[in-house]
């Protein structure tokens, strides 16, 4: 338990008003933290995140007697970090880019530490605050390069053991059966969790910052490559026992036990490098120093001052959302600018489908004698529970509609002057193949760059332009053999939508 006697008087003064300020600041960005806390609930992968705080918390008081001789000084120009971590949150927050949010509101957090308690404490305490950043729930934009990798590792690993194997895409068959790289296959977890105990191993068993770095990068450098070994022998189990071994529960359960044996290892290496604590030689304030430091009216008025920056963000927020007009609808003329005849909807068994949608339509057209989909999907203001750039906009669900994706890349075509681009993708089931275009139009801006989408849509709202915000999105079945006529046929159905 805390011995409150034990706390210095000119720490008392400064531990209130960070109290007071840091109390504030939840309040009034609640449903910032809770948008946090709700992806620890849900989310194995992000579970980490509820011993964040302690974590750093104790981190701090491990090492509390660097601390006391410290006196907290108010640091004025840290006012500067709290208005552009507000403003980065705020622009987060008008665009809906929820990461980007949730660091901007660890970034306040920190500013607001570094404004009351002074540059010499969060040089002193920089690694614990720093480590904060961990309760963001990020690393999901990583997720399909490491998907991409541990696909290619696997199959070349397999070809060097002479094993026979037919790829298609995250998708490949062997003699013994056929096998697919999932979001639960990237090892997203286990580098996320290795970074996390590396960065805490790190922190505490080297003084050396050189020491610091090449460890961490182990951490993440690790994980990736014992991944790639851990999928590759989890194909070779089920090879060798004819599909009998590693391809249900006992998958998982592999793949932690290795993972163990990884960190391990790590650990154990790095322990032939350890190196002993600093002493601590720094002497305690003088006297005038510490009454300099007991004046209570400094410490209100500057986390007054800090408060009213700190809100101002929000309410900037709720004033510019007030303003926007962003209709869910979609441009008749669109759909109209589409080249053909007019047909019914096709049996493909599939037709595109994304959660949120507050408005969309669909045309089907003839094309040189083969049949086209457009469709045309717009998320409003995004507040039904979908947004028009999100991970979870996904064309096909394997798991559920046994399509798969073969094949991603990016086409250009020329239209008005401009060069426009879309995400090309061939989807698979059965003997089915279908070409998939998509892409984002923002205003009259077409894009299949989900970063400059983004950015467009945040100039928009910060304009309050109430142009529409849509997602385009283009099909046709296709076959190996005819596949540069259907790519043709789309690229001009592409160019007489963003004409």
């Amino acid at each position: 338990m805390l011995n409150v006697a034990a706390v210095p008087d000119y720490w008392r003064s400064p531990a209130l008003a960070l109290s007071a300020l840091l109390l504030t600041f939840v309040c009034v960005y609640w449903p910032s933290w809770q948008s946090v806390v709700s992806i620890w609930y849900r989310s194995d992968t992000f579970a980490h995140g509820f011993l964040v705080i302690p974590a750093s918390l104790w981190l701090i008081w491990s090492r509390k007697d660097q601390y006391r001789p410290l006196v907290p000084t108010p640091n004025l120009s840290a006012w500067l970090a709290i208005s552009g971590c507000g403003f980065l949150w705020l622009c987060a927050n008008l665009a809906n880019v929820l990461v980007v949010e949730q660091f901007a509101l660890v970034g306040l957090l920190l500013s607001m530490i570094w404004t009351i308690l002074g540059t010499e404490f969060v040089s002193a305490s920089l690694f614990p605050l720093m480590f904060l950043f961990f309760m963001v729930p990020f690393g999901e934009d990583f997720v399909p390069y490491l998907m991409e990798f541990t696909a290619t590792f696997v199959v070349e690993m397999l070809k060097l053991t002479r094993i026979t194997v037919v790829r298609e895409g995250l998708h490949f068959t062997l003699a013994s059966g056929q096998w697919s790289v999932v979001e639960a296959c990237s090892g997203i977890r286990y580098l996320i969790a290795s970074m996390t105990l590396g960065m805490i191993y790190a922190y505490l068993n080297y003084t050396s910052y050189l020491k610091r770095s090449v460890f961490i990068a182990l951490s993440i450098l690790m994980p990736i490559v014992a991944n790639g070994f851990r999928a590759y022998m989890i194909v070779m189990i089920g090879h060798l026992s004819s599909m009998k071994l590693a391809t249900g529960v006992d998958h998982v359960i592999y793949g932690w036990l290795f993972f163990g044996l990884v960190m391990l290892l790590l650990f154990y290496g790095g322990s032939f490098w350890h190196d002993e604590p600093k002493p601590n030689l720094a002497k305690g304030p003088s006297a005038a120093v510490i009454g300099n430091n007991s004046s209570s009216q400094r410490w209100v008025a500057v986390s007054a001052l800090s408060m009213a920056i700190v809100g101002v963000w929000p309410l900037t927020a709720v004033a510019l959302k007030d303003l926007q007009s962003i209709q869910p609808s979609i441009p008749e003329q669109l759909l109209q600018r589409v080249p053909g005849i007019d047909v019914s909807e096709p049996q493909w068994g599939w037709s595109p489908s994304f959660p949120g949608v507050m408005a969309e339509a669909k045309r089907f057209v003839a094309v040189d004698a083969s049949v086209n989909g457009v469709y045309v999907a717009n998320f409003g203001d995004e507040s039904a529970g979908g947004e028009l750039i999100n991970s979870q906009n996904v064309l096909v669900n394997q798991e559920e509609s046994g399509w798969r994706i073969t094949r991603q890349d990016i086409v250009e075509w020329q239209a008005a002057n401009q060069s426009v681009s879309a995400q090309a993708s061939v989807i698979k089931r059965g003997n089915q193949d279908l070409l998939v275009f998509r892409w984002y139009r923002v205003g009259e801006v077409n894009t299949a760059n989900r970063y400059y989408a983004k950015w467009l849509q945040l100039l928009k709202r910060l304009k309050a332009d109430s142009a529409p915000e849509l997602m385009v999105v283009l099909y046709t079945e296709t076959s190996a053999l005819n596949m540069p006529a259907s790519r043709s046929r789309l690229e001009r159905i592409a160019a007489a939508c963003c004409s």
